[in-house]
């Protein structure tokens, strides 16, 4: 049963007449009778009587409108659906990220900007530390990545793209000596215990820390490993140590954490951007067509508090 003989059934049932029924659907009406001919045909009923009056269905004709209706509907939205899906209108979009994403501007913009654009997408949102994102996007369980720069042996596999250069600022506690200060010099923490990024993390991160460290002439001390920015964080305000951490994480909430400049050169870090390089995706198409990189934000002219959660 063609679609065509379909739409051309419904047209002469709901006009009751083959010429309107001809010019709704822009055809002459001997093809139209052909049409219909041939669905009569193929079915082995009669589905119009003709008369003077026009046509109208025969019982076999009057079975066959609501289900032709509903098939036709059918085959209209099952179209629909395909053309959202090749264009990256719906769908799902399974995104991961590090733990001190949310505290920046970028990600949250981005993912807001997204819905907008897209609402019928729906975001599948998965906290995790670096390396384990990259694990995820090799194996196709996320679609993109918010990371940190990472050691991995499959970063082969993926395109990256970094958004944001963010500075490094040095947390201490708010009963740290140093805590009125707007800025310092690394060497100044020479005798603090620092709280630096698991090594079992493959975070360049922690490796960034170490180096500026000794370039600042001194081998930090480690008070304790941790997996996420935001523990850090806390870990300072409970006095346990020093750490350095991306600018955004300002707005975590701790009010016992000053933020303060580092003034030593190469105290930055990136927020990159990463997905499979094979992957084709309009979804993900559209959402890089919206992730391009900006400026790195300003530094801090003054201590800070933390002040949201």
């Amino acid at each position: 049963m063609e679609l065509r003989h379909l739409r051309a059934f419904v047209a002469v049932a709901e006009e009751r007449h083959f010429s309107r029924a001809a010019a709704r659907l822009h055809l002459s009406q001997p093809p139209l009778s052909q049409q219909i001919q041939a669905l009569e045909a193929e079915l082995g009923v009669r589905l119009f009587e003709r008369g003077r009056a026009g046509v109208r269905m025969t019982a076999a004709g009057e079975a066959l409108f609501p289900q032709a209706l509903a098939l036709l509907d059918q085959v209209q939205r099952a179209a629909e659906l395909a053309r959202r899906a090749g264009q990256g209108e719906s769908g799902t979009l399974a995104i991961g990220f590090a733990g001190s994403m949310p505290f920046s501007e970028l990600m949250p913009r981005l993912l807001r900007e997204f819905r907008a654009a897209w609402p019928q997408v729906a975001l599948q949102l998965r906290e995790q530390p670096s390396r384990a994102q990259i694990d995820d996007l090799v194996a196709r369980r996320l679609d993109l990545g918010f990371i940190r720069p990472t050691r991995h042996d499959r970063l082969d596999a993926l395109q990256t793209r970094v958004l944001q250069r963010e500075p490094l600022l040095a947390a201490v506690p708010e009963s740290h000596p140093l805590a009125g200060r707007t800025s310092i010099r690394l060497h100044e923490l020479q005798d603090d215990g620092f709280i630096v990024y698991s090594a079992t993390l493959g975070s360049a991160l922690r490796d960034h820390t170490l180096a500026l460290c000794r370039r600042a002439g001194f081998d930090p001390r480690i008070a304790q490993d941790v997996h996420e920015m935001p523990t850090l964080v806390g870990l300072v305000a409970a006095g346990i140590g020093v750490g350095l951490v991306a600018a955004s994480m300002r707005h975590s909430a701790s009010p016992w954490v000053r933020y303060l400049g580092i003034e030593d050169p190469g105290a930055h870090s990136d927020i990159v951007l990463a997905w499979r390089r094979d992957d084709a995706s309009p979804v993900v198409a559209n959402f890089l067509a919206l992730a391009t990189p900006t400026q790195e934000p300003p530094a801090p002219s003054a201590p800070t508090a933390a002040a949201h959660a």
